[in-house]
């Protein structure tokens, strides 16, 4: 499980309630390992796909807008995580879906929350940070 605090926090309320939401996730499917079946991999899913368009789109505007030195490199990351979606939904349509699908899922998402949302985004959102008082 992992527990919200502000030191996860990258100070953007939008793209803060985002990776709250993606923490839900990670704990909910952490939650029902073992008794998941193919609805809460449909609901990932869902989420995922969302998360995709609502999260990473707002992320590639800001660092458009404020002209983000690692932009490329940011952006090659958000490919990598929906590279891994389009994966995992071409195993569910194949009917793939199992409690090992399921745990890959909810590896990938902590994996990705460790290694992306806390070092690339809080990255991020300090450039934001130090944007905002110089101009």
């Amino acid at each position: 499980m992992i527990a919200w605090d502000e030191s996860l926090a990258v100070g953007v309320t939008e793209i803060d309630e985002q990776h709250q939401a993606i923490i839900r996730l990670i704990n909910d499917l952490a939650a029902r390992q073992g008794q998941a079946e193919e609805a809460d991999a449909a609901k990932a899913l869902a989420f995922l796909r969302a998360y995709l368009h609502d999260h990473f789109d707002l992320e590639t505007e800001l660092m458009l807008d404020l002209g983000y030195p690692e932009l490329d490199a940011h952006r090659q990351q958000h490919e990598l995580f929906a590279n891994h979606v389009i994966f995992f939904e071409i195993e569910k349509e194949f009917g793939v879906v199992s409690e090992q699908m399921l745990a890959d899922i909810l590896v990938f998402l902590k994996e990705w929350f460790i290694s992306h949302i806390t070092q690339e985004d809080k990255a991020l959102g300090e450039f934001v940070r130090v944007q905002a008082m110089s101009g």
